[in-house]
């Protein structure tokens, strides 16, 4: 039966109706459903997906990062002190596998070993009792299944997950541990439902490029080797072929052609019946490599990676540096930085400091700042230079010209503070305060 959502239809040309008409048997299909199994397998197998993965989860750990205080003084002790118990904890390559994790299962959890005074997994962290961190274990959600969720409704945690169960695939080990020992990684954004259907987990990269990496880039060079393969196609021109077919069957046809291919191998040199012809057709390659260029910048939109750094090609087009891909990539990289990292790697460095063993004695306000993800060469540093001298020196023919005007005396701009903001330092130990010691008003 035809079902129809309107009744506008051309009775003439029959534009409307899907005898006539194509578009109205083109349907939107969804894309493949994907699996954190076979999100696994994809990471496993295909390199390319593996580089979309881990390329921008590196690149976030890849400068560092360090504490900032309200006494900076004391900064360069404190981040030290940090860095030679991160080092021995391994945290960066436990984090990183974490962002992986994240992107590829969407989602993760990193389990911090601590030592405390509760011996049972079940119970809350505690603390006030922790003395040190023996190592850090990362899980995927394969591994971390919710188990007991928060049913006190005068709770701000009411509905959210109070205890994971763990199956840890490396050790079998199998144990039930309560969430304020985990730091979760949530995976990419999708819709409360989804979330839910989920068991709390997130999105998959894999879900975002599975159909512009296999069904388009991968498929596109599958077929571009096919095509190659078949570049040179030989026509053979068999005389009388349909009879041979009736009378004798296809086996010495098939054995002919046998005999042709071997030769052509092994000698170079084809001999035929006088009566048969052999040709041989090129297959013509233009434009297969602006096609396969365009299935890489759709893959680039896509995974958020530009071409320059997804796949080492040069910045194409006149006078392309390539430096508006870095900044968009380096953009999407800071976002990772303050969304996902930043708030886990806090709440890490806090339980540190709860650490007695560690005497890591953080303030009250403190916060992590990750260093710049580029650094300026030499020569940008000396336009840098040379623009803010250009901008000095305007400042100063301003200030010149109104103290010319006599709108400003030389008094009022020494005591604006501009010269100071431009880098001077003045001696102001002489300098007129309003009243002189000893005189009356």
């Amino acid at each position: 039966m035809d079902y129809r959502q309107d009744g506008m239809i051309n009775a003439i040309n029959g534009l409307g109706t899907r005898m006539y008409d194509p578009s109205r048997s083109l349907y939107v299909v969804p894309n493949q459903f994907m699996t954190m199994e076979q999100s696994e397998i994809m990471f496993t197998e295909n390199g390319l997906f593996r580089k979309i993965i881990t390329l921008p989860a590196d690149e976030c750990l890849r400068a560092g990062f360090k504490l900032c205080t309200e006494n900076a003084d004391n900064d360069n002790d404190l981040n030290n002190n940090l860095k030679s118990i991160l080092e021995d904890l391994n945290t960066e390559s436990i984090f990183a596998n974490a962002l992986y994790w994240h992107r590829c299962y969407g989602g993760g959890a990193i389990y911090p070993v601590i030592q405390d005074c509760e011996s049972d997994l079940t119970q809350p962290l505690n603390e006030n009792g922790m003395r040190s961190i023996d190592e850090l274990r990362i899980y995927s959600p394969l591994e971390v299944v919710p188990f007991r969720k928060n049913e006190d409704v005068t709770d701000v945690n009411y509905g959210k997950t109070e205890t994971y169960l763990v199956n840890d695939q490396l050790t079998s080990a199998y144990f039930e541990i309560h969430a304020s020992r985990l730091i979760v990684f949530p995976g990419e954004t999708v819709p409360n439902r989804l979330r839910a259907e989920r068991q709390g987990w997130g999105g998959m990269v894999a879900e975002q490029i599975f159909d512009s990496l296999v069904r388009k880039y991968d498929l596109g060079n599958k077929l571009t080797l096919d095509i190659m393969e078949r570049m040179a196609q030989g026509i053979l021109k068999i005389n009388g072929l349909f009879d041979k077919l009736s009378s004798q069957g296809d086996s010495i046809v098939k054995q002919y052609l046998q005999t042709i291919d071997m030769t052509r191998h092994i000698l170079n040199t084809l001999a035929i019946d006088s009566a048969d012809d052999f040709d041989i057709k090129s297959i013509s390659l233009s434009g297969i490599k602006d096609i396969l260029d365009k299935l890489q910048m759709i893959l680039s939109a896509v995974s958020q990676i530009p071409v320059t750094i997804l796949f080492g090609r040069s910045p194409g087009g006149q006078n392309a540096t390539g430096d508006s891909d870095f900044e968009q990539y380096h953009a999407m990289v800071c976002q990772m930085q303050r969304r996902i990292l930043q708030p886990r790697l806090s709440h890490y460095i806090y339980l540190i400091s709860k650490c007695v063993d560690y005497h890591l004695a953080l303030p009250d306000k403190w916060h992590i700042d990750f260093k710049p993800l580029s650094i300026p060469s030499e020569k940008e540093q000396a336009e840098a230079a040379n623009q803010n001298a250009q901008a000095a020196e305007h400042n100063s023919n301003v200030a010149k010209n109104y103290v010319a005007m006599n709108a400003l005396d030389s008094q009022e701009i020494r005591n604006s503070g501009t010269l100071e903001e431009l880098g001077y330092q003045l001696d102001k130990t002489l300098d007129f305060t309003g009243k002189l010691s000893g005189i009356n008003d």
